[in-house]
């Protein structure tokens, strides 16, 4: 894969306008949060200065946790960020028939489908990482999520030729976003944005709370997780990143400040016969991603962190510790399947000062 000569500058741009994004659109949702007697808050253990709320959300587990002295005084903070996370999964989910992204994916081919300024930026957001990856990351490879989805239903790995015919109706190019529009350029495309998606939410709640006056805090929606300040009389954050081996096997990341996401093979693959499949695509070959059982990213924000870790999964170890050598505040830890079954460690250069000791 050859990186693209301006790659640090351009991430960077997608970033920061990615957060000025998020900060405008804080106050302009257009979801309401869940009823404030939907909440169950408690405080985390072993953390009494600290209270956190769980629930279901973009068809996961999300938590949202706040240093605050008391559970009535972090309530407006845990809300603002479910309302955020809920306004995301209103306009995005394609499992809600009426969401923005639902209904571009029905009409897309046939004319322009309105779009709010959120799922604008996302999609101009993953364009960009597509441009930028030189097609590693694609939100419009739905349809060989689709394909595959099936093979794991049926029992049977779908052929060369399905595999080119579903191809056919991938490809970011073909994808046109304007100023409150999409509309695809293929007939029978459509968009899966659940790789960028979820950092984006994680983002925006994350800002929602700054915005209500929460000083430290944290946001995690399916691993997809965004800190801010710090936690009551430490230094920083301290994350658990489990081995795909499973057990008790747990990296400790110390953080601060930052967006962490973690894409695995071990949680959501299927098995075919006697062969593992990831669910992890690769857009451009159209078939599942091999070897990479594990790829954890450390960036600015949730949502750099999401599309990354994705696109590490799909690029591989040597190119992928590559291209993030060449980005701005962006680490990596690459968990590779050897023939002989085990696990190396990949780091790029700067991920050691995140290992606790």
């Amino acid at each position: 894969m050859t990186m693209p000569g301006k790659m640090k500058t351009a991430i960077a741009l997608v970033a920061l306008a990615a957060l000025a994004a998020a900060l405008w659109l804080s106050g302009e949702r257009t979801a309401h949060a869940p009823r404030q007697d939907e909440f169950v808050i408690q405080p985390t253990r072993g953390r009494p200065e600290r209270f956190e709320t769980r629930f279901s959300a973009m068809g996961t587990d999300a938590r949202v946790a706040v240093e605050a002295p008391s559970a009535s005084a972090a309530r407006p903070f845990l809300m603002a960020a479910a309302g955020a996370i809920e306004s995301v999964e209103t306009l995005m989910s394609t499992f809600r028939e009426e969401s923005e992204v639902s209904r571009l994916n029905r009409y897309g081919a046939e004319r322009e489908v309105a779009l709010s300024a959120e799922t604008v930026t996302v999609l101009r957001t993953a364009r960009e990482f597509s441009r930028l990856s030189e097609g590693a990351f694609d939100v419009t490879y739905a349809p060989l999520r689709t394909l595959w989805r099936e093979a794991a239903g049926s029992g049977r790995v779908p052929d060369d030729e399905l595999v080119r015919q579903t191809l056919r109706r991938v490809g970011w190019q073909k994808l046109e976003v304007g100023e409150g529009s999409g509309r695809f350029l293929e007939s029978g495309m459509k968009v899966d944005l659940g790789g960028i998606a979820k950092g984006y939410a994680v983002d925006l709640a994350a800002e929602a709370m700054i915005e209500a006056g929460a000083e430290a805090g944290l946001v995690d929606v399916g691993g997809d997780i965004r800190l801010f300040g710090l936690p009551a009389g430490e230094q920083h954050w301290r994350i658990g990143v489990r081995s795909p081996e499973g057990g008790v096997d747990v990296t400790i990341l110390q953080l601060h400040e930052a967006g962490v996401a973690t894409s695995g093979d071990y949680a959501r693959g299927f098995r075919i016969g006697d062969e593992w499949f990831s669910h992890i695509v690769d857009p451009r070959s159209g078939r599942p991603v091999e070897h990479m059982a594990s790829v954890t990213v450390v960036a600015p924000d949730a949502m750099t962190a999401d599309a990354l870790s994705t696109t590490l999964s799909v690029v591989g170890a040597e190119p992928g510790l590559e291209l993030v050598e060449s980005l701005p505040e962006v680490e990596c830890m690459l968990l590779v399947r050897e023939p002989d079954g085990s696990l190396s460690r990949h780091l790029s250069s700067g991920f050691g000062r995140f290992l606790a000791e």
